[in-house]
């Protein structure tokens, strides 16, 4: 995942492996095997063990974002994701206006009141955010794209510090989010995707300058 190895190159051999991490050759074989399931590497007996091309990688496995993302993402790692929210967020706010019941908009009230009561505390405040855009995401009534969501939560989590960093920063961004409430409360779905797609793409300005 850190580019240490590239696609199509080989993996020490058994031997070397079973010497540096001092496991057994079954663990040793399990653990191979399961990172092939993951699509990351594959064994012919001819060529050994290779590292897979990336667009071979299951990138949406629980353990394959865990290992890009946490504990150290990469720059472009980081864009890529930071544009995913740009390329899904404001869609799901939208379909929130248009379809949360009156108990999904109680949700994301409640959501937006946790984000104005932990603004001074940078790590609570985190927690907050990440529950209010979940909120939107379940409002919008569609079982894929909050799975999708729920997938990518681990890296979501991993890069909020990037654009979540102080209290002066986070109380800046709370009159985007209360638009994005105030506009799925009213069913107004124009406003709910600009008003979060102002607060994406913010967010990816924030992290592209963290990285920089």
């Amino acid at each position: 995942m850190r580019g240490g190895l590239a696609p199509g190159d080989a993996v020490p051999t058994e031997e070397e492996l079973v010497s540096e991490f001092q496991v057994g050759r079954s663990a040793l074989r399990e653990g191979v095997k399961v990172l092939a399931g993951k699509g990351l590497l594959e064994s012919r007996t001819s060529a050994g063990t290779r590292v897979r091309p990336r667009e071979s990688w299951n990138l949406l496995d629980p353990d394959v974002l865990t290992w890009r993302f946490s504990p150290d993402p990469s720059p472009d790692d980081v864009v890529a994701l930071a544009s995913l929210r740009v390329a899904l967020e404001p869609g799901a706010a939208r379909l929130a206006a248009e379809s949360a019941s009156s108990g999904q908009r109680g949700a994301i009230s409640v959501a937006m009141a946790r984000l104005w009561a932990t603004v001074d505390d940078p790590d609570a405040f985190i927690e907050a955010d990440l529950a209010f855009h979940r909120a939107v995401f379940a409002a919008a009534n569609n079982d894929l794209l909050l799975y999708i969501h729920d997938v990518i939560s681990v890296a979501l989590g991993a890069i909020r510090p990037l654009h979540t960093h102080s209290a002066g920063h986070n109380r800046e961004t709370l009159p985007g989010h209360e638009r994005v409430a105030v506009a799925v409360r009213h069913g107004h779905h124009r406003k709910a995707e600009a008003a979060m797609r102002e607060i994406v793409e913010v967010a990816r300005d924030d992290a592209l300058r963290q990285i920089r």
